[in-house]
């Protein structure tokens, strides 16, 4: 269409997780930091956005569209994603693609079945079974859970599935099933930019900053004492 700008230059962060990560991408160069430190992301995310920019060459006025993971996960680190992508997005007039953290989980694992499993404390698991289309894309089988561990019938089909999440530290005895997993594995902006390009391919718009919401799942601690 005559006048329509193609969104080329991307801007994505994941902060769910103890990862905080930040990821650009012109089309062609793709450059990421990712920083594992519980705890700090509020001390680091500006800061790794505004390096990246920099080792990019760009400036923020030229990010064409901006990707956001939006949790599950802790409830301040999401927050946190939330808020930053809402300030540079209101900046620059752009729209923003919100991305599930699980399913950036399982697009590290392109082709392959995977069940992501976050540690949500209270002995209860974030989890949720995916497997990728022909592009490697992970779609939802079923839906994004939180639950006991012991609560989960996995793997769901049978089949070569593959576990990922830090879930998996604490509670892989409850899907022995599962031969393989690695609980050293984070999600990451540069899946959740991935994810975010292809939908915008396809013709979704994003959403307007003011509605990018967290995806938390459970309530948080305050709304469950209201």
């Amino acid at each position: 269409m005559a006048g329509t700008r193609v969104k080329k230059i991307w801007l994505a962060i994941e902060t769910a997780t103890e990862a905080c990560s930040v990821a650009i991408s012109d089309g062609q160069n793709l450059w990421q930091d990712v920083v594992v430190a519980p705890n700090r992301h509020s001390d680091l995310l500006l800061p790794m956005i505004d390096g990246l920019l920099a080792h990019a060459g760009l400036q923020l006025a030229q990010i064409d569209a901006f990707a956001c993971g939006v949790g599950p996960g802790g409830f301040t680190a999401v927050r946190l994603g939330i808020s930053t992508m809402q300030g540079l997005a209101i900046a620059s007039g752009q729209s923003i693609y919100p991305v599930s953290s699980l399913q950036a989980l399982a697009a590290a694992a392109p082709g392959e079945p995977t069940l992501v499993a976050f540690d949500a404390r209270k002995g209860e698991v974030y989890a949720a079974a995916f497997r990728s289309d022909d592009a490697g894309i992970p779609e939802l089988i079923g839906a994004e859970r939180v639950c006991r561990p012991e609560d989960l019938v996995w793997p769901p089909t049978p089949g070569p599935w593959r576990g990922l999440g830090t879930g998996w530290n604490q509670y892989a005895q409850h899907w022995s099933a599962v031969r393989c997993w690695r609980a050293d594995a984070y999600p990451q902006a540069a899946q959740v930019l991935q994810i975010a390009r292809r939908r915008a391919t396809a013709g979704d718009p994003g959403v307007p900053p003011e509605a990018l919401e967290p995806h938390y799942i459970r309530p948080s601690q305050a709304e469950e004492g209201k």
